[in-house]
């Protein structure tokens, strides 16, 4: 069982990586692509998109496929957006490569899990699915500065090509090791969008989106932020990552904690305004190595603790359709990864990295007070976090 859970692992390693590793070697990209930084942007827009959107339409279209081909085909998919980037002589054809992508991971990670679950006897399903998104959390650690150094010294076409590499080396280990199982009862697009006629759970997952839009619309313009502290050197901008990465795991170990001891709503409302003053602050008082790397540490660790409290509130929202609404919520977290896009693409224009930092500000706010909504009309939930059954994947 443990070596079927580590294969999947390396999935959703692989899928970590990708949707983290653009942001730091879309300068390189732009160069080659023949575009300009904020057009460059638009590519990580596109594959959130295609996160978000192909996810709960994948699912109703093709989710009663057995487990096993699912994942294969998602990998298949998946390896092939990476590849067309890869090879892309020009901007749409990247485009085209990120889509795919996007399309491919959307299938993948949600699937994932569920085999986890299904393959672990009840007493080590939590473990089975922690070391299943384990895979995530150390693509942000180990995976994200490597892929971005590699990317500053030998080429970002050879990070692409890594994460290639690692997901035919997952669909190998799929193809051999996984067993077949049945498919399960596929829901429609309809009913898994029905949960959003409900207040309590749009505005659960709006406050959602726009907490980490705020952190988005400042990830996604990390390597111009750092520019100045790192000098440009490769190895310094991937401490800087590896120092983000740090703060990820830790902020994720923090707020199961407090969610387990406060309370989700509580829990959100601490981290919620933290994570706007880091996020804010970042682009603005980056100007030497050591400012960078407290910031993006502080940063990292509040970025990280918004999905498993929100995860339990969305869930209290509509206990009886938990695996829509978590569905939702993993849709909701790529749509802010989009539009987190284009707030940093406008402040970017405006004032450069400095202007991200107050488009960080403005969304930020309008996160809040969304939030302090949420809270008003979805004030209880469980004390206890819920592990998400998908990620159809971002501190």
């Amino acid at each position: 069982m443990r070596l079927r859970l580590l294969i999947l692992a390396l999935g959703n390693f692989a899928m970590g990586v990708d949707t983290f590793v653009i942001a730091p070697i879309l300068s390189p990209m732009a160069g080659d692509l023949d575009v300009g930084r904020t057009a460059a942007g638009w590519l990580i827009t596109a594959f959130a998109l295609a996160y978000a959107i192909g996810g709960p339409l994948l699912a109703g279209l093709v989710g009663d496929r057995p487990p096993r081909r699912l994942l294969l085909a998602a990998l298949v998919v998946f390896a092939v957006g990476n590849l067309l980037t890869a090879v892309a002589t020009g901007y749409w054809v990247a485009m085209l490569g990120r889509v795919v992508a996007g399309l491919g991971a959307s299938m993948y990670t949600a699937n994932a899990l569920a085999v986890a679950r299904s393959l672990a006897p009840p007493h080590l399903t939590g473990r089975a699915t922690a070391t299943v998104v384990g895979g995530l959390t150390t693509a942000i650690v180990l995976g994200l500065p490597l892929g971005a150094w590699l990317g500053a010294e030998v080429g970002w076409r050879i990070t692409l090509w890594s994460v290639v590499a690692l997901t035919a080396v997952a669909a190998a280990g799929i193809a051999a090791r996984l067993p077949h199982q049945p498919g399960q009862a596929a829901a429609s697009l309809s009913a898994r969008l029905a949960p959003l006629g409900r207040p309590r759970v749009l505005v659960t997952l709006m406050a959602t989106w726009l907490c980490l839009s705020t952190s988005w619309t400042v990830y996604n313009f990390i390597d111009q932020i750092t520019r100045n502290a790192t000098g440009g050197n490769a190895t310094a901008a991937s401490i800087v990552l590896l120092t983000f990465g740090v703060g990820a795991v830790l902020g994720n170990l923090l707020t199961g904690r407090l969610t387990d001891r406060l309370g989700p709503t509580r829990t959100i409302g601490i981290a919620a305004p933290l994570l706007v003053l880091a996020a804010t602050a970042t682009p603005l008082l980056s100007g030497t190595l050591p400012a960078v790397l407290v910031l993006a540490a502080v940063w990292g660790l509040f970025h990280w603790m918004v999905n498993v409290p929100q995860q339990a509130r969305v869930t209290a929202a509509a206990p009886e359709s938990a695996p829509l609404v978590l569905g939702l919520h993993q849709s909701t977290i790529y749509v802010g990864i989009s539009t987190g896009g284009v707030a940093g693409a406008i402040g970017f224009t405006a004032a450069g990295p400095h202007g991200v930092g107050y488009a960080a500000l403005a969304v930020g706010l309008l996160a809040l007070a969304v939030l302090a909504v949420s809270t008003r009309i979805n004030p209880a939930a469980p004390a206890a976090p819920v592990t998400p059954p998908e990620p159809v994947r971002a501190e």
